[in-house]
């Protein structure tokens, strides 16, 4: 095994480890599986801390507060704050939603206020949209949310292509979810 290889795997840990602690966890999280499975994949999970695309030093499944270039976390931590973190984030939506969405449009609602944050989702015209009753428009929204640091995440160029990937991918799981 290379010297490489030895230090990308002290690095990185498993989603599906991490998620098959999630789910035994007693919590009141309303995110269905396939919802967290989303989120997690989206975010990867990292032990140790890293700069992402947004210069946000960031660990385990996409965790900010209080990371610092040295945090180091256990399989069990990235679970536990993935957990607070998706509470947190379902805090936000529930606080700002006026109608009663599906569970498809919920998870990527809360998948939204993971990735982008509490006011990037208080101000959008995808919660207003929602809230309006334009469930499709809604949804079609997400494709909006390209731009990191001013950065259009569409462009090669750009380093974030990931970020457009996972927006084409919340837009499909709403509008879905509206089908059923």
């Amino acid at each position: 095994m290379s010297l490489k290889t030895k230090a990308i795997q002290a690095v990185v840990c498993s989603v599906t480890s991490i998620l098959a602690i999630v789910f035994t966890i007693d919590s009141e999280l309303s995110v269905s599986e396939n919802g967290l499975r989303h989120i997690a994949n989206e975010e990867g999970c990292r032990l140790k801390s890293y700069q992402c695309s947004a210069n946000v030093w960031t660990v385990g499944l996409g965790h900010t507060q209080g990371v610092t270039q040295k945090t180091r976390l256990t399989d069990q931590q990235v679970a536990e704050y993935f957990v607070t973190d998706i509470a947190t984030a379902q805090r936000v939506v529930n606080k700002h939603i006026s109608q009663t969405p599906s569970q498809g449009e919920y998870d990527m609602m809360v998948s939204f206020v993971y990735n982008l944050g509490a006011g990037n989702f208080a101000r959008s015209t995808l919660l207003k949209k929602f809230n309006q009753g334009d469930r499709v428009g809604a949804c079609n929204e997400y494709l909006r949310w390209v731009f990191v640091n001013g950065k259009d995440c569409r462009l090669e160029q750009n380093s974030c292509k990931g970020i457009a990937i996972r927006r084409k991918t919340e837009q499909k799981f709403c509008l879905s979810s509206l089908e059923k």
